[in-house]
């Protein structure tokens, strides 16, 4: 005998029952198909959430000005006709 025929002899004769064994495959499935839609619903979430982010950022920092200052007139930058005018 080899070893499959022993553990043929050893292995329990009482049959285990197969009801619900196909209704128990199908909520598992389904039980996968949710959480991979899950999974990609979370994905999206954070990409949108990312690119939101970066963008405000990206903006915010390109619009937001340093406030001048009132001693600013004694710095480098005075000594452009610009400056004066706030545009450069």
């Amino acid at each position: 005998m080899d070893e499959l025929d022993r553990w043929l002899t050893r292995a329990p004769t009482d049959e285990p029952s197969l009801d619900g064994l196909e209704r128990d495959v199908w909520d598992r499935v389904r039980a996968l198909r949710t959480a991979r839609v899950q999974t990609r619903l979370r994905i999206v979430a954070v990409v949108l959430a990312l690119s939101v982010g970066v963008a405000n950022g990206g903006l915010g920092a390109r619009l937001a000005h340093a406030p001048t200052s009132e001693m600013s007139v004694f710095g480098t930058a005075s000594l452009s006709p610009l400056a004066r005018l706030e545009a450069g």
